[in-house]
């Protein structure tokens, strides 16, 4: 597909389309970036595109996030000038001017729910600056009390939904800069101190009935100098606890399982 404005007849027609199959799972992220002009690219981490009414999925789309006060912002393509841009993996980007007066950037990666594993990396690269900064997809996969596991995209909330079950362990899985990048712990009624973990591995336990108590995640390595970690858990008793980069996050009060937990990588 060309990085150039999806018309709203044709993103109609697409929803359309897999209204009956799989549904369309929307991701978004912000950016502010520094004043400067980058150049974007996507790429597909994965195989398993599919294409749907002429728009392969998944799919990213470049555009800004409403500011009061601030411009949007104005992606240059072979196309030309546009506000919004499409791009699903091919060779093509889009360039963009940031000033001080312009609004944030927002990158939202639409995809179908069983593209969960081949999600779209995002390049964001300032010309004249060898730095790029990914999109870090990340995939977390909870096993919840009586349903098993589900797997949840980054930044969503990880739950059993209206239903009183709480989380008994959780992996996280997502782009390839993860696998050395990612360590995570989980506490249980047996590990009440968290042993940290590499991404990709279980963390807490299966089949025992346990729930989980808490749980920590870090970035290490060269990840952790141009990203952040951010997460949240939410105990039944106790409500929702924020942590970042590597902070524990528990309930004050005894015993409290984990209800839900969300964790997203963000560019620092």
């Amino acid at each position: 597909m060309q990085p150039n404005a999806l018309a709203p007849v044709g993103a109609s027609s697409v929803a359309n389309a897999v209204s009956g199959g799989d549904p369309l799972r929307a991701t978004p992220k912000v950016m502010a970036l520094p004043a400067g002009t980058y150049f974007i690219t996507a790429r597909l981490a994965g195989e398993g595109r599919q294409q749907i009414k002429g728009v392969n999925f998944p799919c990213v789309q470049l555009s800004s996030l409403p500011e009061a006060g601030c411009k949007p912002l104005q992606f240059l393509t072979p196309d030309g000038l546009s506000p919004c841009v499409w791009l699903s993996g091919g060779s093509t980007g889009a360039a963009v001017v940031v000033t001080a007066q312009t609004a944030p950037l927002l990158i939202t990666t639409l995809a179908l729910t069983g593209q969960l594993s081949t999600c779209m990396n995002v390049g964001v690269q300032r010309l004249g600056d060898e730095t790029v900064v990914h999109n870090v997809d990340v995939q977390l996969t909870a096993h919840i009390q009586r349903l098993g596991d589900r797997t949840f995209a980054g930044g969503e909330w990880a739950s059993a939904g209206d239903h009183l079950l709480w989380i008994e362990s959780f992996s996280v899985n997502g782009s390839p800069e993860l696998a050395d990048g990612l360590e995570y712990c989980a506490l249980n009624p047996v590990d009440q101190s968290g042993t940290w973990v590499k991404a990709g591995t279980p963390a807490g336990s299966r089949g025992r009935g346990m729930p989980l108590l808490g749980a920590g995640f870090r970035l290490v390595g060269p990840l952790a100098s141009t990203h952040r970690v951010e997460y949240a858990i939410r105990f039944l008793r106790h409500g929702e606890v924020v942590g970042q980069d590597g902070a524990l996050c528990r309930s004050n009060q005894p015993q409290d399982p984990v209800m839900a937990l969300k964790v997203a990588i963000l560019p620092r």
